[in-house]
């Protein structure tokens, strides 16, 4: 919701005289690439033209600049606009306001440009300028860069080279089309499908994980949005064990408790290891996006079945359970599969231990594992996460990694699974 000027700031003259003011001197700092503290003496006689007219009415007979100044006074006391330093010495007579020193407080700008509806101007760097200028034409959409440009990443000599691999993607859809740089598809030239991790390694200087930074897919695709119906999303692999009847699966996120678990040989339920795959997990149910390999000897029917309703195909729905880390991203994991499998809780026998461990102040803090990168989360859409994990994870600060569970637990609750 936009903040609104407060009503007597916005009847005093002075006052969205003074804010006018400087915003455009901001404005000016931004757009020549010097922001600075902003700060100003309030003196109609030796102050700018610009200044001098916000400072008008203070000598204006038709207002009373005593009480101009006090609301100027009460808008940086209450709202923190501005400091105010007094004067050394004031003329005798002189009024209240006169010679006074103002700074701007800087961390009140986002409120002051909502209160004038005055958004912040993007510098443009004239040398991306300049290559995108160069560039433009082997864009499908060039405008759909960002308005301030892009930054130059490191690796890159200069915004030209950077933007020449960016043009490069243009031909290798192209090509991956069977067509030339221009003109119609090369006569009896296969299309072919191309990855993300491919077309990034092709063209980023033989770096694969490029297009893999934030928004830079979404960047592609408007950049060329007749061709990148060749790209395809690199499928997710996965590890399966399979017993003979299943009739719940779960989703664990770490490899060592998927084979401890595997090895206690759960009569009736599937196990996958998932590998933590949060960023595919609203498409993991997509035919041909999972692939699997399976750790027992299952039949090709139970496979068969499996995959059938892996993909929403299967003619029961079995109930989804996760397990993983007692953590942040833990959580993120679990609320992002079940957008893939809407009846998905977290499992109650594999996260009770973890739980008793972090209430008994058994956790480590994120710090000590580079975990402070995590992002909290308020809800999952399981109930138990939602009322339980989340607010222990809130209240100690502290995180357990689910391969602190033991064999014997692990066994516990696969018993409970064969009976």
């Amino acid at each position: 919701m936009t903040r609104q000027i407060p009503e007597l700031a916005a009847a005093n003259p002075v006052i969205m005289g003074l804010l006018e003011y400087v915003l455009d001197r901001r404005d000016e700092q931004i757009l020549t690439g010097e922001e600075k503290p902003i700060g100003m003496t309030l003196d109609p006689r030796k102050a700018p033209r610009a200044l001098r007219a916000a400072l008008a009415p203070f000598t204006d007979p038709v207002y009373d600049d005593g009480e101009l100044w006090d609301e100027l006074v009460w808008l940086s006391r209450d709202y923190r606009c501005f400091s105010i330093k007094p004067p050394g010495r004031r003329p005798a007579g002189g009024a209240a306001w006169e010679g006074a020193r103002l700074y701007f407080e800087d961390s009140r700008e986002s409120m002051i440009r909502e209160w004038l509806d005055r958004s912040r101007p993007v510098r443009l760097d004239p040398e991306w300028q300049a290559a995108l200028t160069k560039f433009a034409g082997r864009f499908e959409v060039p405008d759909a860069f960002p308005p301030g440009g892009l930054e130059l990443d490191p690796g890159f000599e200069d915004f030209e080279q950077m933007l020449a691999c960016w043009a490069d993607l243009g031909e290798e859809l192209n090509r991956a089309e069977g067509r030339p740089a221009e003109g119609p598809p090369a006569e009896g030239r296969p299309a072919e499908r191309l990855s993300w991790r491919q077309l990034s390694a092709r063209c980023f200087l033989g770096d694969s994980k490029y297009l893999d930074g934030d928004g830079r897919q979404a960047l592609v695709r408007a950049l060329f949005p007749s061709h990148c119906d060749r790209v395809h999303e690199r499928p997710l692999l996965m590890h399966l064990y399979l017993p003979a009847q299943t009739e719940r699966v779960l989703l664990i996120e770490n490899q060592d408790s998927f084979l401890m678990l595997a090895d206690c040989g759960p009569e009736h339920t599937a196990l996958v290891y998932i590998e933590g795959y949060r960023g595919g997990a609203a498409r993991v149910r997509t035919p041909g996006v999972a692939r699997f390999s399976t750790l027992n000897n299952a039949q090709q029917t139970v496979r068969r079945d499996f995959l059938q309703w892996w993909q929403g195909q299967g003619a029961v729905e079995l109930p989804v359970y996760f397990w993983g880390d007692l953590d942040y991203e833990g959580m993120q994991i679990a609320a992002a599969l079940k957008r893939s499998f809407a009846n998905l809780v977290c499992w109650r026998p594999g996260y009770e231990p973890l739980l008793e461990r972090l209430l008994a102040g058994d956790g480590h803090l994120p710090q000590q594992t580079r975990k402070t990168g995590q992002r909290p989360i308020e809800s999952t859409g399981c109930e138990y996460a939602d009322g339980k994990l989340i607010p222990a994870l809130r209240q100690s600060g502290c995180c357990v990694d689910q391969e602190a569970v033991t064999p014997e637990q692990l066994l516990a609750a696969v018993s409970s699974d064969n009976e």
